[in-house]
């Protein structure tokens, strides 16, 4: 019976630090109490504290041309951005065309009041025709 329950222990110890390198690398980005902001929050509107930060995610595939072009109020400060390629490009240590990653802007609130983030996708060579994808988040700072 006791070895049945050490086998069982050992089992559950090995299955949890076997998962954790999943979890860490699964959420390659800091998140803690910082909100994220995904493409599900597109046309709404959220609520920051001045001096708190958000994160923006966004699908982008720029080995296609195609790339989010930012704009945001003046009381909104862009504290970095940076493009998450997909694991498959990862694992072969090389660029895949045409596999979409992950776009990453960690934003902060500066002033109070109404501000807004808005963002297109599209290939910065090409004009505007009106029909490309956009992306609106309205930032309530308190």
């Amino acid at each position: 019976m006791l070895n049945i329950r050490s086998g069982i222990a050992f089992l559950i110890i090995y299955l949890i630090l076997a998962a954790t390198p999943v979890a860490v690398c699964a959420a390659p980005y800091e998140s803690g109490n910082t909100k994220v902001i995904t493409e599900k929050y597109n046309g709404k509107t959220i609520q920051v504290k001045q001096g708190d930060s958000f994160y923006l995610r966004l699908k982008e595939n720029p080995s296609t041309g195609y790339s989010w072009q930012l704009s945001r109020s003046t009381g909104l400060s862009l504290l970095n951005s940076k493009y998450y390629s997909p694991d498959s490009s990862k694992s072969s240590q090389r660029f895949i065309v045409g596999a979409s990653g992950l776009h990453s802007w960690k934003i902060k609130a500066i002033a109070k009041g109404s501000q807004q983030v808005k963002g297109i996708y599209r290939r910065s060579w090409e004009k505007e025709t009106g029909r490309e994808q956009t992306f609106t988040l309205n930032v309530k700072v308190v």
